[in-house]
């Protein structure tokens, strides 16, 4: 391994909280899948739940496996997907890394550990995760009646410490592997990527850094200076250039981007149907008289001319016209884009553009969540922090992604504050795991509440995050890992009791205070879950599979078993 990547790999081995005595070859595994499935996928994802690599891997190192763009790990997810969307579009990403060369024989062996993986008439053994995988994407195919826009694609990312040097005979070897997986006729195409040093840093750069692009921006009008804003633009642009923009160096859409954006994708619902009518005919030319169009705001922009690059930007306004527009690249000749450009680094004013870019469409008040008062100062509550105890509240996707020296479990992002507090305080660790837009859309009253203490809030992360290091560093068993929103209410009670008290007493306060105080030190946090352990243990009669997790009576079942003990 060069010495370029071998710093980057103990750097990530660092912040992703890796055990010290991981091997390299498998630490190399999970640098290797945070790399090749970021490209694929924008948001935060925990390495752990996506590595499958060991015994019986199949030749398979990390899947992941998205579903309407989002990184879905069972099959509870999927069916939020589908109640909010009505189809499935599905993309499966496989990962696998080998030192030394690239090898025909070690490519075919992944490319035949594929074919077995999707088999109806499996032959070789597999180990339980690539099992748990295997499951997932079967499931998917079992919706195959909602595939509206065709089969699943799978990209895979063949990583080895070697060179590719376009060997012609690989290259054939490859084509042939890959026309044997179209050949089963069940996905929409199949690409294989080759992934050497040069590429491994590439892509690591494009994980790390924030959304940066070039653009040609011709037909606009500058905007009159205006308080909290450094410049500001109007105009349209063609759809080849409004595309570089939603669209990574892969051509997958860039999700991530409309994290700000208060509304998710809607799916086929009557008003992108009708913008995807507007596209089938001659009417596409007025396109730009017909829709509202797309509002930007990045952190700053460099100018040369109509050239424009965009450092740090988000969609705010116009998540259902980028999708709709994405889905129908092959109908967009000729059509322009209404864009509004905004550059401001203050938080304040884009929080006022998102709000009122917003409103000029039905949005649920829930969906205004990351603007409110309650989340900035819930981010000021966290800033406050030091120490071991120190969490970074992530209000902004990617707010820390370029921050260098922050191991990632310390970072909470909105969905995982969702899910900590859902598990700890609402008593729905059985809820917890589901997709958190269908979890927040279940408890919109009962969370982020004005008068909620932001304790409450900060203690459930802390929780998590020392359950999480414990995970990592193989100081708790990782059969627990399906159970860990469970381990959360059960260790609180544990260390604090059970609580009757409003939430917005002073009372509760002094609880959630309580909770903190035993959650400061490792050690102490150790012993607890332990014995959260083994009040899960008491119950679970040796099955510790996902679905058990699920089970509405399992964390009142445990609980009963702390009253008795």
């Amino acid at each position: 391994m060069d010495l370029v990547t071998q710093n980057l790999v103990a750097a990530f081995k660092a912040e992703e909280s890796l055990p010290e005595k991981m091997d390299d070859a498998t630490v190399l595994e999970h640098f290797v899948n945070y790399c090749a499935i970021s490209n694929e996928y924008g948001e935060e994802f925990d390495v752990e739940d996506l590595h499958t690599g060991g015994p019986d891997d199949l030749g398979i190192d990390g899947v992941a496996v998205i579903v309407n763009g989002t990184l879905v790990l069972d099959e509870e997810e999927v069916m939020d997907l589908v109640s909010a969307n009505k189809h499935i579009e599905a993309n499966l990403v496989f990962c696998q890394s080998k030192s030394g060369g690239f090898s025909g024989d070690e490519i075919s062996n992944t490319f035949f550990g594929l074919k077995d993986l999707l088999s109806t008439k499996s032959t070789m053994p597999r180990n339980a995760k690539i099992a748990e995988k295997e499951r997932l994407i079967k499931f998917i195919y079992k919706q195959s009646a909602l595939f509206k826009r065709g089969n699943p694609t799978v990209k895979i990312y063949y990583a080895t410490t070697g060179k590719w040097q376009d060997d012609p005979k690989l290259i054939k070897r490859v084509e042939v592997e890959r026309d044997g997986l179209m050949d089963l006729d069940i996905f929409g195409s199949v690409d294989f990527v080759p992934v050497d040093a040069k590429t491994l840093q590439r892509l690591h750069s494009n994980a790390k850094n924030r959304f940066s692009k070039s653009i040609e921006f011709a037909s606009k009008i500058t905007l009159p200076e205006l308080p909290g804003i450094q410049e500001s633009y109007l105009g349209y642009l063609p759809s080849d250039e409004f595309m570089k923009l939603i669209s990574d160096d892969a051509g997958n859409m860039l999700k991530g981007l409309f994290y700000d954006n208060v509304r998710d994708f809607q799916g086929d619902n009557d008003v992108n149907k009708e913008i995807e009518k507007t596209l089938e005919d001659e009417s596409r030319r007025l396109f730009v008289l017909m829709n509202n169009g797309v509002t930007v705001v990045a952190d700053s922009i460099q100018k040369t001319g109509d050239r424009f690059t965009l450092e740090g930007y988000q969609v705010v306004n116009g998540c259902q016209t980028s999708n709709v527009l994405f889905r129908n690249q092959n109908k967009l000749e000729k059509v322009q884009i209404p864009f509004k450009l905004i550059v401001s680094q203050d938080g304040a004013v884009k929080n006022k553009i998102i709000k009122a870019t917003n409103r000029q469409t039905t949005v649920k008040p829930e969906e205004l969540t990351s603007l409110t008062d309650f989340q900035k100062s819930l981010e000021d509550y966290y800033e406050a922090g030091n120490g071991d105890s120190k969490l970074y509240y992530e209000r902004r996707s990617q707010q820390f992604r370029a921050t260098t020296g922050i191991e990632k479990i310390r970072i909470v992002t909105i969905p995982n504050q969702i899910r900590a507090f859902a598990s700890m305080f609402l008593g729905l660790p059985h809820q917890a795991s589901r997709y958190y837009g269908s979890l927040l859309n279940s408890i919109e009253s009962k969370i982020f509440v004005a008068d909620h203490p932001p304790v409450a809030y900060y203690a459930s992360a802390l929780a998590l995050y020392r359950l999480e290091s414990l995970f990592r560093r193989k100081a708790l068993d990782t059969k627990y890992r399906p159970f860990k929103y469970h381990l959360l209410p059960i260790a609180r009670i544990i260390v604090a009791g059970e609580t009757a008290e409003r939430m917005s007493s002073n009372k509760f306060e002094k609880y959630c205070e309580k909770v903190v105080a035993a959650f400061k030190d490792d050690k102490d946090a150790a012993k607890v879950f332990g014995k959260a352990a083994d009040a899960i243990d008491s119950v679970l009669g040796g099955n510790y599979g996902r679905d058990k997790a699920k089970d509405t009576a399992l964390f009142s079942t445990a609980t009963a078993v702390l009253t008795k003990a």
